[in-house]
């Protein structure tokens, strides 16, 4: 008897944490998920999930199994979808999810160059946890972020990096003089951040100086484009992903003021629901943006 049907619905419930969210993907019933995994244990001898009133969690076992099968199962899955979009049209929602700062710089040129009139978008913005729970639950299909994916639950791709900088108001550089930059310095200047937790400036602060950063912001907004307008109104320093913030710096609205030889970078990562692979329109989709990543766009 072939289990190959059991091991697909097995590796959907093991990277979703739940029968529901497995049903909806495979597009079948709870019941016949259900079935599918009980049939796999009575094979093993050996139970794969212990059950929760909100869905489920891997044992040991589990673990094992997903290790050894994922690999040919997504394989599978990716030839199978290769041979359905040749002989079936490419088209349909794709589903992305980025932050609004990534899809204000990237999405309209990305969109552009996919040279396909029956496919249609559907653009979302979140954070981190908004963008894996999105994944997760099957509601995106592809992703855009700088934190690492897990690879157990997600297929992912480095496509490229961002270069953290630390950028000024004009006058702000200008009474700097050229001086070297060092966190005694910065604290005498007014600090703007995304918000209070300060990622991207502790990370430069730990990378550049070995060093935490103790300063308390005094303006917060979750939007880099608008901390970049900010400081443009002569209001203090932040660090800012270049890409984003290459015009100002090109028009001199606002000023870089750190060392290029010790800047901290981050990997750009393109991240898929492996499920979603099933559909040839995802799988033309992610091929075409890694073709773009190749070709140096994200760099």
């Amino acid at each position: 008897m072939s289990y190959l049907i059991q091991l697909r619905s097995f590796l959907d419930v093991y990277r979703s944490g739940s029968i529901s969210k497995a049903a909806t993907k495979l597009g079948i019933s709870q019941p016949a998920v259900s079935a599918h995994i009980h049939s796999l244990e009575s094979f093993m001898g050996s139970v794969l999930f212990t059950r929760r009133s909100h869905g489920v969690i891997p044992t040991a076992e589990s673990d094992d199994l997903a290790l050894q099968i994922a690999p040919h199962i997504d394989a599978i899955e990716t030839k199978l979808s290769l041979l359905r979009g040749r002989s079936k049209k490419i088209e349909g929602v794709i589903r992305i999810i980025a932050p609004a700062d990534f899809l204000w710089a990237k999405s309209a040129n990305i969109l552009s160059s996919i040279n396909n009139e029956k496919l249609r978008f559907k653009l979302s913005v979140g954070d981190r946890e908004k963008i894996y729970s999105s994944l997760n639950d099957g509601d995106s299909d592809l992703a855009f972020t700088t934190s690492r994916p897990d690879e157990n639950k997600f297929g992912f791709e480095i496509i490229g990096i961002e270069k953290l900088i630390i950028v000024t108001s004009v006058s702000m550089a200008n009474e700097l003089n050229n001086k070297p930059i060092t966190p005694e310095i910065l604290e005498n200047y007014p600090l703007v951040s995304y918000d209070n937790q300060l990622p991207l400036i502790r990370s430069y602060y730990k990378f550049t100086f070995g060093t935490d950063i103790n300063i308390a912001p005094k303006i917060t907004v979750p939007d880099l484009r608008i901390i970049e307008r900010i400081i443009n109104s002569n209001n203090g320093w932040s660090v800012i992903p270049e890409y984003l913030c290459e015009d100002g710096l090109k028009n001199g609205r606002i000023i870089k003021i750190n060392n290029d030889a010790n800047t901290p970078e981050n990997n750009f990562y393109l991240v898929w629901n492996k499920s979603a692979l099933r559909q040839p329109r995802v799988l033309y989709v992610k091929e075409h943006i890694i073709s773009l990543a190749k070709q140096g766009y994200f760099e």
